[in-house]
């Protein structure tokens, strides 16, 4: 768990679920490389470039080590694990990532989605990926965060549907195969081709997905700088 936090090889998870001591370390673990995925997953300030510019061309003073240091300490951990976490996150296809995904936190992103997050927020994420969701899309949405993909960053949304919380995952840099269903740990993944990029559409398989699908397809606006 300490090398590979997200592993789910068959060897690893029965040795997770063979005593309720192993299933909390491996849940701490999980919360931790969660944690880290938050802190590397950032947008940077849009006059970044400005702000560096501006520091350079202050006066150089006579500065402590003591701080240097400690940046130069703090540089070194986000490198490495940023290392750790690309490592961890390797997919031989669209289907193994997205029940990789999903196992790791799609049940934890459902728990915390509540309030419908301003339209800011959506209309930002989607449009730093190039997309965008029409009013019916955006107004269902509860939760969305960026997200890794096997092609780059995507979106991780929660909808509310009339049969319960549901899952969107877009990846704008991904091809699936279209309509193809996969079904794992009592939830079920339909995968959509979208004109740019493809989103799986992830639910319990006791839900009707097949409504969401069509919204997905028909309110994802995708490819927008290309229009």
């Amino acid at each position: 768990m300490g090398a590979e936090p997200l592993n789910r090889d068959a060897e690893t998870l029965r040795a997770r679920h063979s005593s309720p001591e192993f299933e909390a370390v491996a849940t701490e673990a999980e919360a931790f490389e969660e944690k880290l995925q938050a802190a590397l997953l950032f947008d940077p300030p849009e006059d970044l470039l400005n702000q560096i510019k501006g520091i350079s061309d202050q006066p150089v003073r006579q500065r402590s080590w003591i701080p240097l240091a400690l940046a130069a300490s703090l540089l070194v951990f986000v490198g490495a694990a940023g290392l750790v976490w690309k490592q961890s996150h390797q997919w031989d296809s669209v289907e193994a990532y997205v029940m990789d995904h999903y196992s790791h936190d799609g049940s934890a992103v459902i728990a915390k989605a509540g309030e419908n997050p301003s339209d800011q927020d959506i209309s930002k994420i989607l449009a730093r990926l190039d997309a965008r969701a029409d009013e019916r899309l955006a107004s269902a949405i509860t939760f969305i965060k960026y997200c890794p993909t096997p092609d780059g960053r995507g979106a991780h949304m929660v909808v509310s549907t009339d049969q319960g919380p549901m899952t969107i995952i877009y990846m704008p840099e991904t091809r699936a195969t279209d309509g193809e269903v996969i079904q794992f740990d009592q939830v079920q993944a339909s995968l959509v081709n979208l004109e740019h990029g493809s989103a799986a559409i992830i639910g319990k398989q006791s839900q009707n997905i097949d409504s969401l699908v069509v919204m997905v397809r028909n309110s994802l606006k995708t490819g927008l700088l290309d229009a």
